[in-house]
């Protein structure tokens, strides 16, 4: 019976890993959310005793279809672009993947998330900084020695099988920080006023457009007084 299901279950991710992955992220994410869920209520965040289907269709799909479909495309590429399971070659791929990777897909499922829920621009601005902030230093403790494991040990079929299983911890961390952390409010402005991003750069710029602007006001301003000086000369011209 065992042998049965495996060699099945060998034949899908052969002959069909892309719709075996996506079925398994959406799965699994929606598991992480029930299980965060379940988490809330014990805790006494959730009133209501029912499951929130919405809630969970909504993470399976932001998260969990996005993810898979990223992942994909994203595991075969890396593959191709670093072949070979050496140190070196595991390293790079790990740094590939959170420097560049990490990034695109929590922003991308972020995303889908506010429109989703019909969020305006404004606010899927603010849900990714934020939110997505969070959950990007979560993976740097999570991910980089999982990732080894997966790059240095298992074939391109089986990575994201991998990562669904290890990141249902992490799914159930996204489904809290997607619904029990609170957004900020002119989350951007309070960063430029506290000194963050503080770069030198940054504020030699932002004092440029200030003087620009300053000059154009006073430039205008010294345009419409220098018409009415010539005006008023003609006039008195006239008059004369």
């Amino acid at each position: 019976m065992n042998f049965a299901v495996v060699s099945t279950l060998k034949k899908i991710f052969e002959r069909h890993l892309f719709a075996a992955n996506l079925g398994l992220s959406f799965g699994l994410s929606g598991l992480g959310d029930l299980i965060e869920q379940k988490r809330e209520k014990k805790q006494g965040h959730l009133n209501k005793p029912q499951i929130n289907w919405t809630r969970t269709l909504h993470m399976s799909t932001s998260f969990g279809l996005t993810a898979g479909f990223l992942c994909h495309f994203w595991y075969n590429y890396l593959d191709k672009a670093l072949p070979g399971r050496g140190i070196r070659v595991v390293v790079q791929k790990i740094a590939w993947d959170q420097v560049l990777f990490s990034p695109i897909c929590i922003t991308a499922c972020l995303l889908v998330a506010g429109r989703l829920e019909d969020q305006t621009a404004s606010n899927l601005v603010s849900q990714t900084l934020q939110l997505g902030g969070r959950l990007y230093l979560a993976e740097w403790v999570i991910w980089p020695p999982a990732q080894f494991v997966n790059f240095y040990f298992l074939p391109t079929r089986f990575r994201v099988l991998y990562d669904n299983i290890i990141s249902l911890v992490y799914d159930t961390y996204t489904s809290h920080v997607k619904y029990q952390v609170p957004i900020v409010d002119n989350f951007q402005e309070k960063l430029i006023k506290a000194g963050i991003p503080n770069s030198e750069h940054y504020r030699a710029a932002l004092d440029l457009c200030e003087v620009e602007e300053h000059v154009t006001t006073g430039a205008e301003e010294a345009t419409i007084n220098t018409s009415d000086s010539a005006v008023k000369k003609k006039f008195t011209q006239y008059e004369q």
